[in-house]
């Protein structure tokens, strides 16, 4: 029998054991502002103690943003990627990305 694999901590848990609220957690989280210096640092302990690491799922759902760019080209032709012009369209739009806040 192979062992379990390890849980994951969740938001709730390190609120708890920073003794904050989810939303103070939360807001620690994701680095939003208003939150005071000690909550601050529990809420990090916390993270640190607990080896937390956010769901992208679960942000994803909360923030109505999945940080996903696709880049979708239909063609029957069967070379087509083979023209440069796809590779130079592909580095451009990772250069525009890199710019925002979407890496």
């Amino acid at each position: 029998m192979e062992p379990s694999p390890k849980r994951l901590p969740t938001l709730d848990e390190v609120a708890a054991r920073a003794g904050v609220s989810r939303t103070a957690a939360s807001r620690v989280i994701n680095n939003a502002p208003h939150v005071s210096r000690a909550k601050r640092e529990a809420v990090q302990r916390a993270v640190r103690e607990l080896d937390f690491v956010p769901n992208p799922s679960a942000q994803a759902l909360a923030t109505r943003r999945v940080g996903t760019v696709v880049l979708a080209v239909s063609s029957d032709e069967p070379g087509l990627f083979a023209d440069p012009f796809f590779a130079e369209v592909i580095v451009g739009v990772s250069a525009a990305l890199e710019q925002t806040s979407w890496n």
